[in-house]
């Protein structure tokens, strides 16, 4: 259906811009002188707009950017990782009541 429509609306469209307006001018040349001082500074706004937004995502990039090379020292890293006991008891000491209540909960897992 678009192949059949778009032929048909531009034709149409071509030939209502091609009217003859006035001395020698068609309505596409009204319409262009009208629209060309609006078109000129939405073009450069959005150009001022893009340029800006260019250089505030350079500033933002290089601010995100590490000074130093990150690495990791030997003499503060860990030579092994701790080795846990699996039956091990917790430092923490508890209530005769908590032990219960904790039970509970283990239990109902």
């Amino acid at each position: 259906m678009f192949f059949i429509r778009f032929p048909i609306y531009f034709t149409i469209s071509f030939a209502l811009l091609c009217i003859p307006v006035g001395d020698n001018e068609h309505l596409f040349d009204k319409l262009y002188n009208f629209a060309t001082p609006y078109i000129h500074k939405a073009v450069k706004t959005t150009h001022q707009k893009m340029t800006s937004t260019k250089r505030y995502s350079k500033k933002l990039y290089s601010n995100s950017e590490p000074f130093e090379k990150d690495e990791v020292k030997a003499k503060y890293s860990a030579i092994q990782k701790p080795i846990l006991k699996k039956n091990s008891r917790p430092d923490d000491t508890y209530t005769e009541e908590e032990q219960i209540r904790l039970r509970k909960i283990l239990d109902e897992k």
